[in-house]
């Protein structure tokens, strides 16, 4: 799960649900007992009050035989209900260490696959999500995960977090997705205080400068697709900043956000419901006279929650987000308290800042990665009743 939600993109929401019927049939056969924490039923509760809180909005709503299509990606967010029971009884490993070197691997794995398709196919890199901006997100969150194994003693791991978060920006720069190349900013800060010693002590080592060499010849090798991508950004710019209305990326997200406020003015208590989120877009986007594109979702994840259910599913949507932080914040002061806190941090914080610009949830890969993210801080956290019994 750590590896693969870059390099195979799907396959980690086909294990994530595996693993969610797998443990519901093992429950049901008692083949271990159901054992939650205070803080593990925290974030279940939390991220079942999300999925009803939209099915809810979405029954206020028209359309209503649309709804089962609509929410059956909900189910994920249910999964800890099993998942973490699953962890919980094998006691006495540590869930973390292997996570996050697995998120190096998949940060190095995701560099290699979008250098291939960049190269030497000369497209944007979308690795194995089959779409760009998953990509992009999945590589900044494996990026900030993976470089949390710079905190181990081992020059090897070490090695694995520079080559990491290295090969974290070769993905995001092959991506060509400027809204998450905007997001690495504020993980490269945690990462930097998460250990500023041992980053300045490792990076200067001949290994990390040959990472840093070889990252540096795929980048120039795609130097022609990304100054096109800059000179794009700067064109579209002027021209927005000069009044004028663009088709292209900025020009687009910018409609829609125009629309998606208006719509969700339109109903700020309970939304319009999840089935009908583009549609309450389309009086707004039509009064413009320019085509309206068969856009899933409104390019910002806050609003398009917003738009599926008001204020209730995005104080919903803001919970979720600042559970897995709240939990490992609190949790007791063992010898992985800080790096929980810190995959939760950059878990959270890669979300929410490449959720301005791009999707958020209602995808299969952002929802099994988040979700499973969360399930591995919960169950990681030493359980109090253990010690008293």
């Amino acid at each position: 799960m750590g590896a693969l939600p870059a390099v195979g993109g799907t396959v980690i929401s086909v294990m994530l649900y595996t693993f969610f019927v797998w443990a519901v049939m093992s429950l049901a056969l008692k083949r271990y007992e159901f054992q939650m924490s205070r803080s593990d039923r925290e974030l279940a509760w939390t991220f079942t009050a999300f999925a009803a809180l939209i099915v809810l909005t979405a029954l206020i709503g028209p359309n209503r035989p649309e709804i089962p299509h609509s929410i059956v990606w909900l189910l994920a967010f249910l999964s800890p209900w099993t998942v973490i029971p699953r962890l919980r009884a094998s006691r006495g490993i540590d869930l973390l260490q292997p996570y996050v070197v697995g998120a190096a691997i998949g940060a190095v794995g995701a560099a290699l696959q979008g250098s291939i398709q960049a190269v030497f196919f000369g497209v944007q890199a979308e690795g194995g999500a089959g779409n760009a901006a998953v990509f992009s997100i999945m590589s900044l969150c494996l990026m900030g995960i993976g470089g949390l194994n710079i905190a181990s003693r081992s020059r090897t791991r070490q090695l694995l977090a520079i080559s990491a978060v290295v090969g974290g920006i070769v993905a995001l720069a092959m991506s060509l997705i400027r809204g998450v190349g905007l997001a690495m900013f504020p993980i490269l800060a945690l990462l930097v205080i998460f250990a500023p010693a041992r980053w300045r002590s490792a990076v200067w080592r001949p290994a990390s400068l040959l990472v840093l060499a070889a990252a540096a010849t795929a980048l120039y090798s795609v130097q022609r697709l990304l100054d096109g991508r800059w000179n794009q950004t700067v064109r579209e710019l002027h021209r927005i900043l000069m009044g004028e209305q663009t088709t292209k990326s900025i020009g687009e997200r910018l409609r829609l956000w125009r629309a998606g406020w208006d719509a969700f003015l339109d109903s700020p208590i309970w939304g319009h419901g999840i089935q009908n989120r583009m549609a309450s877009l389309v009086p707004e986007l039509s009064s413009d006279g320019l085509p309206v594109r068969n856009f899933t979702h409104a390019h910002n994840g806050f609003l398009s929650i917003a738009i599926d259910g008001g204020i209730l599913t995005l104080t919903a949507l803001l919970a979720v987000l600042c559970v897995p932080v709240f939990i490992a914040w609190r949790a007791p002061r063992d010898p992985n308290y800080r790096i929980r806190l810190f995959v939760a941090l950059i878990v959270s914080t890669a979300y929410a800042a490449s959720g301005v610009t791009q999707i958020m949830f209602k995808h299969d890969i952002m929802d099994a990665f988040f979700v499973f993210a969360a399930i591995v801080i919960a169950a990681s956290i030493p359980d109090p009743s253990w010690h008293a019994a």
